[in-house]
């Protein structure tokens, strides 16, 4: 641990020292800033920048699988439907796909630093003079 005694020793180790001492809380916040930035940018290009009609029945994909289908009332029906509930299966696993990809990286970046944070040594563990506290003495009791 480095003990400073007054301006000359801050102005020379002071960047070092501040550094040093904050390394695991710095760690921490430049992962919440990234995390934070991630899911904004995420959820704007995965949410708000996308055609509302591309996941409904209106899309032009639906609508052309739709316009095949020939038969009677009944069999019209049933292809209309197994369209449109292919196209909802289809929507659901990229809305899956999507917030994994939106929560997957800040979950990984949030692990990694507690597996770097929890291996670093403490640097907090050590008191203002550099000693541990003598062990009590147990005493036994007849």
């Amino acid at each position: 641990m480095i003990t400073l005694r007054g301006r000359e020793d801050f102005a020379k180790n002071g960047v070092l020292f501040v550094q040093k001492m904050n390394t695991q809380k710095a760690l921490k916040w430049v992962g919440i800033i990234a995390s934070t930035l991630w899911i904004i940018v995420s959820i704007y290009t995965a949410f708000f920048d996308v055609d509302p009609d591309q996941f409904g029945f209106k899309s032009p994909e639906v609508e052309a699988r739709m316009q095949n289908c020939g038969g009677s009332f009944k069999q019209r029906y049933e292809c209309k439907e197994a369209a449109i509930l292919a196209k909802h299966r289809q929507s659901f696993v990229l809305w899956i796909e999507k917030v994994a990809a939106i929560l997957g990286p800040p979950l990984a970046l949030a692990f990694l630093i507690r597996l770097a944070n929890r291996q670093a040594p403490k640097e907090e563990e050590d008191d203002l003079y550099g000693r541990r506290p003598p062990p009590v003495k147990k005493r036994r009791v007849r």
